[in-house]
């Protein structure tokens, strides 16, 4: 199902179990776009320390992102080796959390000729730089904190022979895939990124949330009318 496909099932499903008994259960595909990624967090977290969880099901791309130069923070530079104060980066939707930072299954060339090793720790980076074999190929570093947008910043190294590179892809899980719509506005008709199992336990805990929200909102208060003395 897509993610509009997830949200009419969602909103149906409400209707008919009110069964026409409460007038205004509106609510907006906005709420249920953030409603679906928040479930879906959930679920992710739940299935992670199982084998239920097959992570290629969560994979988002984005294509054609432009590479800016952006200044790093002295900390950082200060432990990289041969840094300079200004890298080219991209800003990136916040990536999920995972526990072995497999967020990130391949970023490089938009021709896919290409891949560059990402790290999230500065310690993997002063790896990267004193190995001999890997000492000038180029490699990214994830910035973990979110910025002023809610985004993540990926800094790029050692592009040596690929500058000058302007554009580069990602394919990623994503922590919010609805974040992806103000970039990729094709992204709504395409298959959420959950496997099917996920989707659809998505779709029933949400439904069940919503009625019990809506019964619960239109319940009276029974006054008390017991006149038995306390004794």
């Amino acid at each position: 199902m897509t993610h509009l496909e997830m949200s009419s099932a969602i909103r149906n499903r409400v209707a008919d179990g009110l069964s026409g008994n409460i007038s205004d259960q509106s609510f907006s595909l906005e709420q249920l776009y953030d409603e679906i990624d928040l479930a879906r967090a959930d679920f992710v977290n739940k299935y992670s320390t199982t084998f239920k969880l097959n992570s290629k099901y969560l994979i988002q791309q984005l294509d054609k992102l432009e590479l800016i130069m952006t200044d790093l923070s002295s900390d950082v530079c200060n432990s990289i080796p041969n840094c300079d104060s200004q890298v080219p980066a991209i800003q990136v939707p916040a990536l999920l959390a995972t526990p072995d930072d497999s967020a990130i299954e391949y970023l490089g060339l938009s021709n896919k000729q290409e891949e560059f090793s990402v790290y999230y720790n500065v310690a993997d980076i002063q790896n990267h730089r004193i190995r001999m074999r890997t000492a000038h190929r180029p490699f990214a570093w994830v910035d973990t904190s979110m910025n002023s947008h809610g985004k993540n910043t990926l800094y790029f190294f050692n592009l040596g022979k690929y500058n000058p590179l302007k554009f580069v892809s990602v394919r990623a899980m994503f922590n919010h895939p609805s974040d992806l719509l103000a970039i990729d506005p094709n992204a709504l008709d395409r298959e959420y990124p959950a496997p099917l199992h996920m989707q659809l336990a998505i779709v029933d805990s949400l439904t069940e949330k919503y009625i019990r929200y809506y019964r619960e909102l239109t319940v009276k208060a029974t006054p008390n009318t017991q006149t038995d003395q306390i004794k």
